[in-house]
């Protein structure tokens, strides 16, 4: 997904101390006030947010639900029971579901056997054991060691490829590919988040469980545990009629990012859609240990709830005056909230903004869906407000409420530039991504790049942005995106930045104007010249230094992903 775990750094006042409120002496009622209430509000509104769903469990089992907001453009209200999709939230199911797995194989109800090489499947397991043939990455020695607890704590060197798959690609697809795809560091190295890992998980749940992965969390964790609105399959959430549609920060409703035919692909990252009173029952088993209090039933077996809710991985190793250190488990997130344990985990997506908040020692969890986004400091603030109302302490006021994205500087390239412009354009290829073809806004040499620049001309008619003469458009299906723009950075011939974007030439819903949804973040480019020729454009996709950055030399040495020129 895209924004997968968004770090926000609070700088913020205390304002007048409130009387710390026994846990336990809390009513069902008395979270949600109507000061609460409208602070939400008024933090939604201010935000852009056409709709958001709350759900709180209180330490003493009870639970509270309130909404805001239209799940649809015809102004049909949020309810506690509406349908979001939970984005990144999704992971904690991906690692419950492999806990649940290796239990069955140790306890031999298992469906399906275990290659020949595998001695016991468990978190050490490696990776190459269970996916023969089909595993390999650019570093030797990761392609041997790697195991599924690197895997889902995201240390395994690569950085996040988001852009190298496709809406129709299978997940079986995204794991072959991998060995196409340049690492940006050692194994357990760094963090760096990577759903294609998570992507790969499911695929061995596929692989070994006997059913497909979607099925698996719906009849072993879902069931059981009576969510009964939640489901991985998007169909069976429209069919409802009780499915949120989804919309931009900008307040453009835009279609479901996740349509059936590409959910199997993003199941593991991302594909649960549940409603707020769904997950309060999740909630409530994962402050139990895994254990369903109910039926006393184990849902996730406790060596694996201990471990994806530990720190494995370092995410930040800085704390600040509210937060200490973040670690990453396996789907969750672990630090502390001014001194208060807490184990989180949001999501991010078009038209997708979520978070599950659990406080272990104070018994207590919250969860927030939104159907606009991503707007990950909204839920995040929001997320804290009310954990700051139930712990009783003073009430903190971030700086900054509103969920912002910087405007590129809008530049004309100057004309004496399209003579080099011109040796830009053309086809480019990678085999862990695949092509795409550049396109001039000057000189579009055929009917494919007309379109192309005519599809980007009628965008930014609408919203008032500069021709950019130096600007290059591609179409290219992505998961995450439809089309790519590259404009120049200031001062430089070569260097550009990249936007993967979605446009709606014909508007969407009942707005039929043009409009781009972009994908969060930009993407640093550079094209490569050998013998007065463009040779290739290089991707630099990692969030840290990588070890090809620290090693220098050309843009080919340097970047994370070589697109060749074809000539």
């Amino acid at each position: 997904m895209q924004s997968i775990v968004a770090l926000l750094v609070l700088t913020a006042s205390l304002v007048q101390c409130a009387s710390q409120v026994p846990l336990n002496d809390l009513l069902p009622g008395t979270v949600i006030t109507k000061e609460l209430s409208s602070y939400i509000q008024s933090h939604i509104q201010a935000n852009n947010v056409t709709g958001m769903s709350l759900g709180i469990v209180l330490p003493n089992g009870e639970v509270e639900f309130a909404a805001w907001g239209n799940r649809t453009e015809a102004g049909d209200a949020v309810t506690s029971g509406t349908i979001f999709h939970l984005g990144s939230c999704s992971k904690a199911f991906l690692s419950a579901s492999l806990g649940i797995l290796m239990q069955d194989f140790a306890d031999g109800k298992n469906r399906s056997a275990l290659p020949d090489t595998v001695a016991g499947f468990n978190w050490n397991t490696k990776m190459r054991d269970l996916l023969p043939g089909e595993w390999m990455v650019e570093d030797e020695w990761t392609t041997e060691k790697a195991d599924l607890k690197d895997l889902l704590s995201h240390v395994t060197g690569l950085p996040g490829h988001d852009v190298s798959y496709a809406p129709d690609d299978s997940a079986r697809d995204v794991v072959v590919r991998m060995r196409h795809l340049s690492a940006a560091y050692e194994l357990r190295q760094v963090y760096e988040y990577n759903n294609q890992m998570f992507i790969t998980g499911a695929h061995i749940v596929s692989r070994y469980a006997g059913m497909p992965y979607r099925d698996f969390v719906e009849q072993r964790i879902l069931a059981p545990l009576g969510m009964t609105s939640s489901t991985l399959h998007p169909d069976r959430a429209f069919a409802t009629g009780n499915f949120t549609q989804s919309w931009t920060t900008s307040q453009r409703r835009i279609p479901f990012f996740m349509p059936e035919r590409t959910a199997d692909l993003i199941a593991g990252a991302g594909g649960v859609m549940s409603t707020a009173e769904d997950m309060t029952r999740w909630i409530k088993v994962l402050l139990n240990g895994g254990v369903d209090a109910r039926t006393n039933t184990t849902i996730i077996p406790r060596v694996t709830f201990d471990l994806a809710t530990s720190a494995i991985s370092v995410l930040s190793n800085k704390g600040s005056q509210l937060s200490s250190i973040m670690g990453y488990g396996l789907g969750w997130v672990r630090t502390s909230h001014r001194s208060h344990e807490l184990v989180w985990h949001n999501g991010g997506a078009p038209g997708v903004a979520t978070i599950v908040d659990l406080y272990p020692y104070d018994g207590f969890g919250v969860v927030l869906l939104a159907n606009t986004g991503p707007s990950v400091s909204v839920t995040r603030n929001i997320a804290y407000k009310i954990a700051d109302h139930i712990l009783g302490l003073p009430t903190i006021e971030p700086q900054v409420a509103r969920e912002e994205t910087p405007a590129p500087e809008l530049q004309s390239s100057p004309a004496s530039q399209s003579h080099t412009l011109f040796g830009f354009t053309g086809t480019y290829t990678n085999p862990g991504y695949g092509n795409f073809t550049l396109c001039s806004p000057i000189f579009p040499p055929v009917q494919e790049c007309r379109d192309v620049v005519e599809d980007f001309r009628m965008v930014d008619a609408i919203t008032g942005r500069p021709p950019g003469f130096s600007d290059l458009f591609a179409a290219w299906p992505r998961f995450w995106g439809s089309h790519l723009r590259l404009y120049p950075v200031s001062g430089s011939g070569y260097e550009y930045t990249a936007e993967l974007t979605t446009l709606y030439v014909e508007g969407y819903g009942a707005d039929c104007s043009p409009f781009e949804d972009v994908a969060s973040g930009t993407i640093s480019a550079a094209f490569m010249m050998e013998g007065g020729q463009v040779v290739g454009l290089g991707l630099f996709v990692a969030e840290k230094e990588s070890w090809r950055a620290r090693r220098g030399g050309s843009v080919r040495d340097r970047a994370d992903v070589w697109f060749d020129k074809l000539l």
